[in-house]
């Protein structure tokens, strides 16, 4: 899965069992999202701050914290 020129491949070991789980659970997540939380969850994993994708966005710092705190709250938990 590509979005904006990021891989989703890229960022999971495709050896590891473990890797492999995180990846697909990453990717239901994301197709549950909407294209500009998608966006903003494949920039933030790719490492960019919650800055620099405010600017990206024309949003604020702390608007995109609250964007990403939204995204977690989808997440699938873990058992542990």
């Amino acid at each position: 899965m590509e979005i904006d020129g990021y891989e989703i491949d890229d960022l999971f070991d495709s050896e590891a069992s473990e890797s492999i789980e995180l990846k697909i659970d990453f990717e239901r997540l994301l197709k549950r999202l909407s294209p500009r939380d998608r966006r903003i969850a494949v920039l933030y994993a790719f490492g960019h701050t919650q800055a620099e994708i405010g600017v990206m966005f024309g949003y604020s710092e702390r608007h995109i914290r609250r964007i990403l705190a939204n995204i977690r709250e989808k997440c699938p938990k873990s058992d542990s």
